[in-house]
């Protein structure tokens, strides 16, 4: 088991130093360089710890934007060890579990990457740490420590409030910790939790309440009930994909069993699990009534995990029913086997490529893999050659801004240029495009720029004149499978023939 670890932690170092940032990873080191009390999007914990990596290193590199999170996946690791010892007493099933949560493909394939999940998962994974040892020593000051980690979790990511509700959820069902309520520690650990979530709140009264409005935006389900069954339907289908489909179905299974027995025999060990696993339930109902993130439950999956593999291997030893039995070497092999190969496959197709140049221009944005892994270092030299003195480099969309910041030369910053009314955080940035007026921008985007028609508005009408540059070509097997265009535009006019900017950051008239 020490060794499938070394193994995972070899694979994220490898991952972290050569594999070039995709665009979600480019956005929140943008964020890093303009840092905020929080954000748009979300709060703001990523973007600290990688300004403060790559400020340590002195560099913008792959490696330094990542280091903050290859470190917090090593932490979050022995956490989760450390939880299953201090409930369970015994270090093989702590390591077991460890190793299984490593193992799930969205672990092996993100457990290092620069996004708000990973913080957000250590800060998780700290709570129930402290939480157990509040259960094990019975010190109620352990709630303090339970609310800085609740804090912490929603400066990563606003999921992380869910850390709260499962607190509250295990002190009122617990009966030996149900006492606790009526002492003053469990409400200093919610106020220290609340204390943290200021910036966030003083940003968001600063900025009309932008970050709620773009919640209840891309959490708003389709009004038909069709599309919202098939959606929550597709959001349960990708757990299998995120966990492993043998995985997910012990682990089902298993929390399952633990969640029958303790309605009849509560354990507080296995109901402080249980309740940690709230999120798992809670957008799993979300899904069928919005949209919900396919990962943003995935944290629920620690605590059910390590009580998966305390119930299993309790059955398998004779002190826990029978269902051990269904879950033997061979299902833990295969389990592994269905976690590792599709990885693997989906790291020689962003290595080499597995499907002919053909069938990859059809699938174009489709395959997330391709699209988000190629051409973006070689796209940043190409702009770098075609660069005059004096231009603003500028872009169409927020992903494409990011991604030019970080890899064109000298990482110059992006000014966000559509003239679509969807907000983006580069909005909060720079509202107004009144500063370009009479500016040369170099424009780059996925689509030609076009004169405006009854289909699609663009920004051509508001320059004097737009000089086609040579474009750049994505390649694959030795064939293009995407352009990226890119124009030389004078005279820039923010008002006529319409007006650019400011956006509101309330999705109006969107």
């Amino acid at each position: 088991l020490l060794g499938v670890l070394a193994a995972v932690f070899l694979w994220r170092i490898l991952f972290s130093a050569w594999v070039n940032l995709i665009p979600d990873e480019c956005s929140y080191w943008v964020w890093s360089r303009r840092l905020d009390w929080s954000y748009f999007d979300n709060s703001g914990m990523t973007a600290y710890l990688i300004r403060l990596s790559t400020e340590a290193f002195g560099e913008h590199t792959p490696f330094t934007v990542r280091f903050p999170f290859l470190v917090l996946s090593g932490l979050t690791t022995l956490l989760v060890y450390k939880t299953s010892v201090i409930l369970f007493g015994s270090k093989s099933r702590g390591l077991f579990a460890a190793v299984l949560f490593n193992l799930t493909p969205a672990a092996l394939l993100g457990g290092s990457a620069a996004m708000h999940d990973n913080a957000l998962m250590f800060f998780w994974v700290a709570a129930l740490w402290a939480a157990a040892r509040l259960v094990r020593s019975g010190d109620p000051r352990w709630c303090c420590v339970v609310g800085l980690a609740a804090g912490l979790c929603i400066q990563s990511k606003y999921t992380g409030v869910l850390v709260l509700p499962c607190m509250l959820l295990f002190l009122m069902w617990s009966t030996p910790h149900r006492k606790l309520l009526l002492t003053k520690e469990p409400w200093i650990g919610a106020l220290i939790a609340i204390v943290c979530t200021l910036p966030i709140v003083w940003w968001n009264y600063r900025h009309e309440w932008a970050s709620l409005h773009h919640i209840l935006f891309i959490g708003s389900g389709s009004p038909s009930v069709f599309r919202r069954l098939s959606d929550g339907a597709g959001y349960h289908l990708a757990q299998f994909g995120l966990l492993s489909p043998l995985f997910y179905v012990a682990l089902s299974i298993a929390t399952v069993t633990a969640l029958v027995r303790n309605l009849r025999n509560p354990k507080p060990e296995q109901l402080l699990l249980l309740c940690f696993g709230f999120p798992l339930l809670l957008f799993g109902i979300m899904a069928f009534k919005g949209h919900v993130e396919a990962n943003w439950a995935f944290m629920g999956y620690v605590s059910t995990g390590i009580l998966a593999v305390e119930i299993i291997f309790a059955s398998r030893h004779g002190t826990g029913g029978g269902i051990g039995r269904r879950f033997g070497p061979r299902y833990r092999t295969w389990a592994v086997a269905l976690s590792i190969v599709p990885v693997t496959i989906a790291v020689l197709h962003a290595w080499i490529g597995l499907l002919p140049a053909s069938i990859e221009k059809k699938l174009g944005k489709a395959d997330r893999i391709i699209w988000e892994t190629r051409g973006w270092g070689d796209l940043g030299v190409h702009v770098k050659n075609l660069e005059s003195a004096g231009d603003v480099l500028a872009a169409d969309s927020y992903q494409l801004c990011a991604l030019l910041e970080f890899n064109v030369p000298e990482n110059p910053y992006v000014r966000y240029l559509a003239p679509w009314k969807r907000p983006t955080v580069f909005d909060v940035w720079e509202p107004s495009f009144d500063n370009l007026a009479g500016r040369t921008v170099l424009y780059v985007s996925p689509k030609p720029l076009n004169p405006s028609s009854d289909v699609l508005t663009t920004v051509y009408e508001n320059f004097k004149r737009v000089e086609p540059l040579p474009s750049f070509h994505v390649m694959y097997h030795g064939e293009s499978i995407r352009e990226i265009y890119v124009y030389r535009c004078s005279g820039f006019n923010p008002w006529e023939p319409r007006r650019l900017g400011p956006r509101s950051l309330l999705y109006k008239d969107y």
